[in-house]
């Protein structure tokens, strides 16, 4: 009887047990039994870079949260902004975006967006901002609040390689009588008294420029195109060429307007003086700019109508076609190959690849008392940071602020940066990239990067986009008429 009652019990006990198990699964409670939530992220990026980051950075967090996270892409900043505007408009679940520094008042004033601050405990944000590089602070913060956080940075420097460099050094001297008739007749001296190229590009200016790109459009190129063929072992390799091998980007596009009027801060101009059609400092680089025409020192590809941009520059470096060129991070994993297993093929020989900043602008024009150049400025490219932002409708303030401070944390930044290219902005990864990065030529990016930086860059001037043509208009025509010296320059970008 006993043993019956026994057995009774256990059965109810039994089903009280299974019908618990139903009414939990009927209605959960805890969260990784919950329906995942469809969240939006806004990117631009392309459709690889987009896969890695869902493959290796968002799914982590996703699971975590009990995400979807779906990613929104643009192919620029400009797209960036408008899909902003239109999810201010027609929420559809956005909860945080990839922005330029260069948006962040016309977003705020739209209010396409909201403080990113508002997702986190009292005090969290600040604590969290002071984890980045003063640059991206600074961009993140407005009028007292903490609108954004930094993801990225992003500066040109200089791509080169070495051997190229080091047979400029060993022979521009043969060619020094033609050298200094070519700057004789941009400024009646030549070169500056008691000249010599500088062995590391590291602390090139205009002359240095001017020299070594004479060299290599005269001497044939063992370290070229030989080394870039994929020649069979024993094969004969094909034989040097001689062209030139000095590249910039000189379209008619956004990268070229950067590189000019990079080129005008590098002789010292200042944000104020860009309108300024008769500036020192613009006459200064434009006069560089028709000398190097004149003699055919630039790559022939940077010479045609329509000019070359970002990618026409990387592909001649990848080919081993050029020497010496303004390069981004991306650009530079890109043409070396990077870390990754399914990354790009990179350019035959990288070990010959190496960074440095941009060279410092000097005047051609010469002080007659001392023979050193009139004007001397500095090495100076324009700075980008890249920010998370927070879409104003956003579904979800507290995992949007998770989310930028997930994606930003030490080890994501350097994963990133292994990856894709990217240049870390986190105090931590600035200090310590010659320990944390193990590959020698990623240290060398990185060290060219942050050494200019902090010895020059900077935001793109405020009018540039109500400029840029004019200040295109003033290159043509100096470059479509012939006369080299200051006087000409001048005349030409008065447009007489």
């Amino acid at each position: 009887m006993l043993k019956r009652v026994l057995l009774q019990g256990l059965l109810l006990i039994g089903i009280a047990v299974n019908i618990s198990f139903l009414l939990i699964n009927l209605k959960p409670d805890r969260p990784h039994l919950a329906r995942r939530k469809h969240v939006k992220v806004l990117l631009r990026a392309s459709e690889p870079r987009a896969k890695w980051m869902q493959a290796n950075e968002l799914s982590e967090f996703a699971a975590a949260h009990d995400l979807e996270i779906e990613l929104v892409l643009a192919k620029d900043f400009d797209e960036v902004h408008d899909k902003l505007d239109e999810e201010a408009k027609h929420p559809t679940g956005m909860m945080l975006a990839d922005i330029d520094d260069e948006w962040t008042d016309d977003l705020r004033s739209e209010k396409a967006v909201r403080p990113i601050e508002d997702g986190a405990e009292k005090d969290e944000a600040a604590a969290a901002l002071d984890e980045y590089l003063p640059e991206g602070i600074e961009r993140s913060k407005q009028d007292g609040k903490i609108w954004f956080l930094p993801k990225r940075a992003q500066v040109d420097v200089i791509a080169f390689l070495k051997p190229a460099v080091e047979d400029a050094y060993l022979h521009w001297e043969k060619h020094r009588t033609e050298i200094e008739a070519a700057l004789k007749e941009a400024n009646g001296y030549g070169l500056p008294k008691g000249y010599q190229l500088e062995r590391s590009p590291e602390s090139w200016d205009s002359y240095d420029i001017f020299v070594a790109a004479w060299s290599w459009a005269h001497e044939p190129a063992r370290w070229g195109e030989p080394i870039a063929a994929n020649v069979a072992i024993g094969a004969e390799m094909p034989p040097p060429v001689t062209r030139p091998r000095l590249a910039r980007r000189t379209g008619h596009g956004e990268d070229a307007v950067r590189d000019l009027v990079g080129s005008f801060f590098r002789h010292g101009m200042k944000a104020e003086e860009l309108k300024n059609p008769e500036a020192p400092a613009k006459l200064d680089a434009l006069q560089w700019r028709v000398l190097m025409r004149k003699h055919r020192l630039l790559a022939p590809e940077c010479e045609t109508p329509d000019g070359i941009e970002s990618f026409g520059v990387n592909q001649l470096l990848h080919d081993r076609k050029i020497a010496y060129a303004p390069i981004s991070q991306p650009d530079a994993f890109w043409v070396h190959g990077g870390a990754r297993r399914d990354a790009d093929p990179g350019m035959r020989g990288p070990s010959d690849l190496s960074f440095s900043p941009e060279p410092s602008g000097a005047s051609l024009e010469i002080d007659p008392k001392t023979g050193q150049p009139m004007r001397k400025g500095k090495t100076f490219s324009f700075e980008e940071v890249h920010l998370w932002a927070v879409p104003v409708h956003t579904p979800n303030m507290k995992l949007s602020w998770q989310l930028a401070r997930f994606l930003t944390q030490k080890g994501l930044q350097q994963r990133e940066t292994e990856a894709e290219g990217m240049l870390p902005i986190r105090k931590d990864l600035r200090t310590s990239y010659q320990v944390t990065f193990r590959v020698d030529w990623m240290q060398q990016v990185l060290h060219a990067s942050y050494v200019q930086i902090a010895r020059g860059s900077g935001d793109l001037p405020s009018d540039l986009d109500t400029l840029d043509t004019q200040i295109l208009a003033e290159r043509e025509r100096v470059l479509a008429q012939p006369g080299v010296t200051l006087a000409a320059v001048r005349e030409a970008v008065r447009g007489k």
